[in-house]
């Protein structure tokens, strides 16, 4: 499957998410995304902005706070992993792991990362690394 597939059916899975997110859905999709987002050591504004597109998209269902929330959350995250890598990715696969009760959960956290590895318009053999690692701590299979 191409980049633009992949992200074509991540989005998609977006589109049909309609449920209430909860604090732990809303760490691991943020967990996930940070992690491909930093996966070649720098973050991106790209990645920023489509993190931040992906969400305003989804303002009717999260409202306003939760819409704060996920900002706050990407920050927190982001900056965890940058001063701290090893700590910082260990701890964001534990919030991703949090939620791999839920199938449902699970294939929007696997959309977020999906949609952060398109986010750039390259695909880098680090970001498909962090995406099995996060498949993983779900234990689910990649695609």
């Amino acid at each position: 499957m191409s980049i633009e597939e992949e992200a074509s059916y991540a989005l998609a899975s977006w589109q049909r998410f309609d449920s209430e997110v909860t604090d732990e859905l809303a760490r691991a999709i943020t967990s996930a995304f940070v992690l491909v987002a930093v996966a070649d050591g720098d973050l991106a504004q790209s990645e920023i902005d489509r993190f931040n597109l992906l969400i305003k998209e989804r303002a009717s269902l999260l409202g306003p706070d939760n819409i704060d929330r996920f900002d706050q959350l990407f920050r927190d995250i982001g900056g965890a992993i940058m001063s701290d890598p090893t700590a910082g990715r260990r701890h964001a696969l534990e919030l991703v792991a949090a939620i791999k009760a839920d199938a449902t959960h699970c294939e929007l956290v696997r959309s977020a990362a999906e949609i952060a590895i398109a986010a750039d318009h390259r695909e880098l053999a680090s970001e498909q690394e962090v995406l099995g690692l996060i498949c993983k701590a779900m234990d689910i299979e990649t695609r």
